[in-house]
C-alpha cells in the first residue's frame, strides 16, 4: 500500500477567528493535476507536528465520532477513475481523490474519492483492518451536491449521505484513526513523508505517488468537520452556508477571494478551542493552474440567462456579422442555423468562463413585424467541460452530437479592440427552429431580424440584419454591412 500526507502549511497559525468579513461568496476550483504538479493544486491543513508529541489542532479528527461534510460539483469527464471495488480493502486510493488524510504504508488514516462518479469513503484502523464504503449515485453530474460522511469510533460504523439521503452504511474498523501525536512519517517519499503525511489535503492525492492515484478535478465549497454524528436519518440538504456550533471543530467557507488564484491562507472560521486549523493553498500546475477562487457556489451561482420578450438595449455591436438559417419543408432532420458577430470589441475576461459556470449564455433571435419584435428562437449552450480555453483568448464549445438543442459549436474569441468574434452553429432534429411565417417568407423581417447573444450577468452582443441575400419559406441568409 501507499499513501497519506499533504503539503506544508503555516503551523497552527494563531489568528483571532471570531470571523473574518466575507463580502463575497466563493468556492474553490481544483484541476486535478496530481502527480503532474507535485504538491500543487491543493489545500493543505496541518494535523500534526512530527517534531513534537503535542496534540494536533482540532481538524485532526478521528479520536471521537466525526462527520465530514461539504458541497461538491464535478463531472466524470474530468474524473475518469472507474468504479471502485469496495469492502475490506484500501481501494479508495484508486479513485479521484478529494480528501486525503492518509499515512503512507501506516495505519490510522482515511480518505474520500470518486469512482465512476460515485463517492468512495475509506478508513484504516489502528491494527483493526481496512474498509472502503461506496455510494450509489453519480455525484459528478455537473450539479452541486451536499455530501456527508460519518464514522462512529466505538465500532467503526460508517455512513455516506448524498443530498440528505443515506446511500450506504457498513461496519468498519474500530478505534482511534486520528493522526498519532507521536507519529513518525515513513521513509517512502524519496525520504521521510514529512511534507505529506501530517496533513489533511483537499483536492489532491497527497503523496503524488503516481498516476494510479488520481486527483479530483472540480469545485468544492463549505467544508465542515464535526466531532459528533450529525445525522441519524435522512435530512433536507442545507440551503445556506454552515454556521459554527459547539461540535464544529473546523469550518472552511473558502470566501477569502478574490476570484482567481488561491495563493494564501484558507481560514478556519469555526472558533474551536485549540484552533484555528487554517489551511494553505498550494497554487500551481499548467493550463490552467489551481486551485482558484470562483463565484460559482451552491448558494450564489448567477441564474442562467433567458431571452426577454423584447431585445435588450445597449448591447455591443460589431461592424460585420451574418445569419444563415435553413429548414427543409420535406425533411425535419434537415435544419441548421449559423450566426456570426465579427470584428467587434471583446475580451476573454468580459466573456468569463463557461467552463466553471462563472458565465452562461443564450442566443436570442427576434423577428420584427411593423417594427414590433417577437422572440422567435432561444438557444442556450450548456456550461461545463465541453468548453475549453484556447491560447488564453478564446472559449470554444464542441459537441458533435448536438445533444443540446442541436448546438454543435460555439466560439467566443476575446482578443480585444476590433478582434472580438462570436460564432454559434447548430443543426439536426433537436434544433428547435420556428416554422416559416408564410408560404414565401421564413421571417417577417419588417424591418429587421435582430440576434442577441446574452450573458447571465446582463452583458450582450448583437447583430441586426435588414437586407437578406436569400429569403424563402425554407431559408434566410443575411449579412452586414
Amino acid at each position: 500500500m501507499r499513501r497519506m500526507g499533504l503539503c506544508i502549511l503555516s503551523f497552527f497559525a494563531v489568528l483571532n477567528m471570531s470571523g473574518p468579513v466575507e463580502a463575497t461568496d466563493y468556492a474553490l476550483r481544483f484541476y486535478g493535476h496530481g502527480v503532474s504538479a507535485p504538491d500543487l493544486d491543493r489545500v493543505k491543513i496541518r494535523v500534526d507536528d512530527p517534531n513534537t508529541n503535542d496534540p494536533g489542532p482540532p481538524a485532526d479528527i478521528g479520536a471521537t465520532d466525526f462527520t465530514l461534510e461539504f458541497w461538491v460539483r464535478g463531472s466524470t469527464t474530468e474524473n475518469s477513475a472507474p468504479a471502485i471495488s469496495c469492502g475490506n480493502n484500501v481501494n479508495w486510493i484508486y479513485g479521484n481523490i478529494l480528501f486525503d488524510r492518509d499515512r503512507f504504508n501506516q495505519d490510522r488514516k482515511f480518505g474520500l474519492s470518486f469512482g465512476n462518479g460515485r463517492l468512495v469513503f475509506g478508513v484504516s484502523g489502528d491494527g483493526t483492518g481496512d474498509f472502503t464504503l461506496c455510494g450509489t449515485s453519480n455525484v459528478l453530474d455537473h450539479a452541486w451536491h451536499h455530501v456527508a460522511v460519518q464514522r462512529r469510533r466505538s465500532d467503526g460504523y460508517l455512513w455516506i449521505y448524498v443530498d440528505g439521503t443515506l446511500e450506504a452504511s457498513a461496519d468498519g474498523p474500530d478505534g482511534d484513526i486520528s493522526y498519532p501525536d507521536n507519529g513518525v512519517p515513513g521513509n517512502y517519499c524519496s525520504g521521510p513523508c514529512t511534507n505529506s503525511d501530517p496533513f489533511l489535503v483537499i483536492g489532491a492525492e497527497k503523496h503524488d505517488a503516481g498516476a494510479a492515484y488520481p486527483s479530483f478535478s472540480g469545485f468544492v465549497d463549505e467544508v465542515r468537520l464535526s466531532n459528533t454524528l450529525r445525522y441519524n436519518s435522512n435530512f433536507t440538504r442545507p440551503s445556506a452556508p454552515f454556521v459554527t456550533d459547539a461540535n464544529t471543530v473546523a469550518l472552511y467557507h473558502f470566501d477569502e477571494g478574490p476570484a482567481g488564484p488561491c495563493t494564501g491562507t484558507v481560514l478556519d472560521t469555526s472558533g474551536a478551542p485549540g484552533g484555528p486549523s487554517d489551511g494553505q493553498c498550494q497554487y500551481g500546475g499548467s493550463s490552467p493552474a489551481g486551485p482558484v477562487y470562483v463565484t460559482t457556489t451552491p448558494f450564489s451561482s448567477p441564474p442562467p440567462p433567458t431571452c426577454g420578450t423584447t431585445p435588450l438595449s445597449g448591447c455591443a455591436v460589431a461592424p460585420r456579422g451574418s445569419l444563415a438559417l435553413f429548414q427543409s419543408a420535406t425533411n425535419s432532420n434537415r435544419r441548421s442555423i449559423s450566426w456570426q458577430w465579427v470584428a467587434g470589441d471583446a475580451t476573454v475576461s468580459e466573456f468569463a468562463s463557461p467552463i466553471d459556470g462563472s458565465a452562461s449564455y443564450a442566443l436570442c433571435v427576434y423577428d420584427f413585424l411593423s417594427g414590433t419584435p417577437t422572440l422567435a428562437l432561444q438557444l442556450a449552450p450548456p456550461t461545463g467541460p465541453a468548453w475549453r480555453l484556447v491560447r488564453g483568448t478564446t472559449y470554444r464549445y464542441g459537441d458533435r452530437t448536438g445533444a443540446t438543442q442541436g448546438i454543435r459549436r460555439v466560439s467566443l474569441q476575446g482578443k480585444g479592440l476590433g478582434r472580438g468574434k462570436i460564432t454559434l452553429r447548430a443543426s439536426g432534429p433537436s434544433l428547435p427552429l420556428p416554422g416559416p411565417v408564410s408560404s414565401t417568407r421564413y421571417f417577417n423581417a419588417d424591418p429587421e431580424v435582430r440576434v442577441q447573444f446574452v450573458k447571465n450577468t446582463g452583458e450582450c452582443w448583437e447583430g441586426t440584419l435588414t437586407t437578406p441575400g436569400r429569403h424563402t419559406n425554407q431559408s434566410f441568409r443575411a449579412r452586414y454591412p
